[in-house]
């Protein structure tokens, strides 16, 4: 990443105290977004308080706390984005509708519009953020994995957690109606609604369901040849994740695919999203999501991977 003065001026108080460089630098980033230089200065912001989750975990919490303090948050709870998943107006951070502006689809240009122009343009950058990017990534893969089970001659897929179903518009066989069945399950009443209005012409099936039901087996579902959940694991403890993973498992028919993407281990804007918009997640490292694989019987091959920018790992298991 290019350096930039606010990196500079972090660097030069590190040896103060152990604090003061992060202190320093909501201030930092506080007159620079004020003097103009927005994309930079939110930059060096992501990057320090990264750094500092990373160096000293233990009060991170603590100071993470007390970000919402300084006189920056009022001009970052301008962006729609950062506010949304800090007020949780669905009651979690990171839902379908935070998702559309990431898509630039639904209510994100409506959003951006009604925002002040410092919201807007703060708007403008959290798209070009390494987060933004993989969920962009996220998206297109489900469509490529989509299509290549109606390809391999699949129809059956089976979506957990499955928001608003954006990856939909990409896939070429759902709107050339080669699937037989697609059941995208949510909990959240308003996703399915939206998946209702706007892909039931394409055969999708809005059911609603939640974890818990599939872990006691009060939904019966079965006999998918691409089962996945897009945003899910990343809110899962591991017992109920692990849990999770062979249920979906036993849904795939023979020669089926399951894929379960986790926000990674490390991912670059992980201190922004907790420090400013209260949003947390459990992230995995590979091995982790090895583990969830490890149990599984009649597996055929196990593939890891990250997206271009290490920020969300993807589990994909093929079944015998």
């Amino acid at each position: 990443m290019q350096t930039t003065s606010l990196d500079t001026t972090v660097s030069a108080t590190i040896p103060a105290t152990p604090f003061t460089p992060y202190r320093t630098a909501l201030d930092v980033v506080h007159e620079g977004i004020q003097a103009g230089q927005l994309n930079s200065a939110l930059d060096g912001l992501f990057d320090s308080l990264s750094l500092r989750r990373e160096d000293d975990p233990e009060a991170w919490p603590e100071f993470a706390q007390s970000c919402l303090r300084h006189p920056l948050r009022h001009i970052l709870h301008q962006d729609p984005f950062t506010y949304r998943a800090f007020s949780k107006p669905r009651g979690y951070a990171g839902d379908a509708v935070m998702m559309d502006y990431i898509y630039g689809l639904g209510d994100a240009a409506r959003a951006g519009q009604e925002a002040t122009p410092i919201g807007r343009a703060i708007f403008r950058h959290m798209g070009t953020r390494p987060s933004a990017r993989a969920v962009r990534y996220r998206r297109q893969l489900l469509a490529e994995l989509i299509d290549r089970t109606a390809t391999r001659g699949g129809s059956r897929v089976f979506a957990l957690a499955a928001g608003h179903l954006r990856e939909v518009e990409m896939s070429a066989a759902v709107r050339a109606g080669r699937l037989e069945h697609f059941v995208a399950m949510d909990q959240d009443q308003a996703s399915l609604a939206v998946v209702d209005r706007d892909y039931r012409e394409f055969g999708v099936l809005p059911v609603s369901g939640s974890v818990r039901q599939i872990l006691s087996g009060k939904v019966n579902l079965a006999h998918f040849d691409f089962v996945y959940a897009a945003g899910l694991f990343d809110y899962l403890a591991p017992p109920v994740a692990t849990a999770l993973t062979s249920r979906l498992f036993d849904m795939l028919r023979p020669g089926g695919t399951l894929l379960i993407p986790n926000f990674a281990a490390g991912a670059a804007d992980t201190g922004y999203m907790e420090a400013f918009m209260d949003w947390h997640l459990i992230y995995r490292t590979h091995d982790d999501m090895q583990a969830l694989a490890a149990p599984l019987a009649g597996v055929r091959s196990v593939d890891v991977f990250d997206d271009d920018d290490a920020t969300i790992t993807f589990l994909l298991v093929n079944k015998q």
